[in-house]
């Protein structure tokens, strides 16, 4: 089990900022970019308001860039490491987004003020998921939209051609190729140990928030989820 402390994460995704991008298209053959336009495109389609965006864990801006899609009024992105936010002011050049560098258990922004928040590989990480929670619940507007595009454990009934190859083969490339003693190890650890889609949804339920939308992207491993605020 790897540690999952604030600074422990920070340091892992700065060591790993310069491969980030490269090593997440190849890992995937390049459907995560897929499974992010999928969401804007169900933003689209539901009509919800996005005026104001919250991109966390927004790393090097892949979710950010599919955000502006949106043509949002504001956008923020917050990411507790600082090298995968340099990564993302190179990246895009739009004065809607505002960079925050901070963490999900403590969001700088005033109450009720975001129609839309989003975490794309984000949650795994967060060293606690509850506050992150009530924090979340607290910056979203009355109805307002949380969206999770994550990897969810599944008790062990992956396909075992998958397994061997997000086991084995992408921790010993990944480490390899990103320089990391352990990065790409804690990738196959952390969504191993973490929740199912149905343990993590009552766990959101609980805290303010009603399922409205679930899609199964990938082998039952790689989900969308849709929550509301209540």
């Amino acid at each position: 089990m790897f540690n999952k402390d604030t600074e422990t994460i920070a340091k892992m995704f700065d060591e790993i900022a310069p491969k980030y991008d490269f090593l997440n298209h190849f890992f995937t053959a390049g459907q995560d970019i897929r499974w992010r336009n999928k969401i804007i495109k169900y933003i689209k389609a539901q009509k919800y308001s996005s005026n104001t965006l919250l991109d966390i864990a927004a790393g090097t801006g892949d979710s950010t860039r599919s955000l502006l899609k949106l043509k949002p009024q504001k956008l923020y992105a917050l990411d507790i490491s600082p090298k995968m936010l340099e990564f993302l002011k190179r990246k895009i050049n739009n004065p809607s987004i505002t960079i925050l560098n901070g963490k999900a258990e403590a969001i700088p922004l005033q109450d009720k003020i975001v129609d839309i928040a989003l975490i794309a590989f984000g949650i795994r990480n967060f060293e606690d998921i509850d506050k992150s929670l009530q924090e979340i619940h607290r910056i979203l507007k009355d109805n307002g939209i949380l969206i999770i595009l994550e990897m969810f454990s599944t008790n062990g009934k992956q396909n075992p051609f998958f397994k061997f190859y997000f086991s084995k083969v992408i921790p010993f490339l990944g480490n390899k190729i990103s320089k990391s003693n352990y990065a790409y190890s804690y990738l196959f650890n952390s969504v191993d140990t973490f929740f199912t889609t149905s343990e993590l949804t009552e766990k959101i339920n609980n805290s303010g928030f009603e399922l409205i939308n679930e899609v199964n992207n990938f082998l039952k491993i790689v989900h969308t989820l849709y929550f509301k605020k209540i």
